[in-house]
């Protein structure tokens, strides 16, 4: 390898992007894989070209791309997150990509990029659920102005694998893109972090696994130690929903099953069309509306 002075280092914006579950969707897909992959690389690829996106790597169903600006970059990942959520995707499941961006200077090397913001770059997208775009703070410090139609929101300050300092990491969000995610994948978000305030309403309990199902086809696993459901970034489930009170309503594992109780929010908590004013027990089947938020619990026998 040549010196470090001889490398040509640039200042560039970075997305790493890979899909969700991919293991999980080839096994469920088997022959019908190819097919997923075919279609996620093609949209991908369309939106990379129409904002001068330059393609580093690709390896199986993950991306590392460049771009000249910062703007550049969030507009590629938007409209990636839009057209990958319009698809009808073969097996008929959502196929959902998650997207990091980073901007910082790399070293141009046997046609490729390195240094320390290349790992960055990598560790971020690490943190994204499926369907989410989540940048660090350089790329929200580049904007000099927020572009029009971007909802910029702070996720606050995480650590992440193999760097010395945490980052403070924020979501990326404009219309035709999912709103609703868990919690990010970071160092400090991890499932047995579980929420606080469900925590101090009962003691958790070994109970069966369940599931909240949203209305977009996701799903969101739900074990003994429950979840918090709110619009703040350190809920279990974050809502983009303006009717979704900061911390809204926990589901909690109990020695009888799970129950969902409402954390005094403002627009309230309905099952099956009625409003909780106490812990509910929840059963199989059941039709949770958090603020404006549709979701389906299930729990099989």
């Amino acid at each position: 390898m040549p010196p470090v002075s001889e490398l040509s280092q640039q200042r560039l914006a970075m997305l790493f992007s890979d899909i969700e579950g991919s293991t999980l969707h080839a096994n469920r897909l088997g022959g019908q894989w190819k097919d997923v992959l075919r279609l996620h690389r093609e949209t991908c690829r369309r939106a990379w070209a129409a904002h001068q996106g330059h393609e580093v790597d690709t390896a199986g169903d993950g991306f590392f791309v460049v771009f000249g600006s910062v703007t550049a970059a969030v507009a590629a990942a938007v409209q990636a997150q839009r057209e990958l959520t319009a698809l009808d995707w073969p097996g008929g499941r959502p196929i959902r990509s998650r997207m990091g961006l980073h901007v910082g200077v790399v070293s141009s090397y046997d046609g490729s990029f390195v240094g320390y913001d290349v790992h960055r770059a990598a560790r971020i997208m690490g943190t994204a659920n499926g369907g989410q775009v989540v940048a660090s703070q350089a790329v929200v410090l580049d904007f000099q102005t927020k572009p029009d139609g971007l909802e910029i929101t702070d996720l606050g300050h995480h650590p992440l694998k193999d760097l010395a300092e945490e980052e403070r990491l924020f979501q990326i969000h404009a219309e035709g893109m999912l709103s609703s995610f868990p919690r990010i994948k970071s160092l400090g978000t991890s499932g047995a972090a579980a929420a606080a305030v469900a925590r101090t309403l009962y003691r958790p309990a070994a109970v069966s696994t369940a599931e909240l199902i949203m209305d977009d086809g996701r799903t969101l696993k739900v074990d003994e130690h429950g979840l918090r459901i709110g619009r703040q970034p350190d809920n279990d489930l974050v809502l983009n929903d303006g009717k979704a009170s900061r911390h809204h309503c926990a589901i909690t594992g109990t020695p009888a099953g799970f129950v969902l109780t409402d954390l005094q929010s403002t627009h309230g908590t309905t099952v099956n069309g009625e409003r909780v004013t106490m812990a509910r027990p929840l059963e199989d089947g059941d039709e949770l509306v958090v603020g404006d938020t549709r979701m389906r619990f299930t729990q099989p026998a």
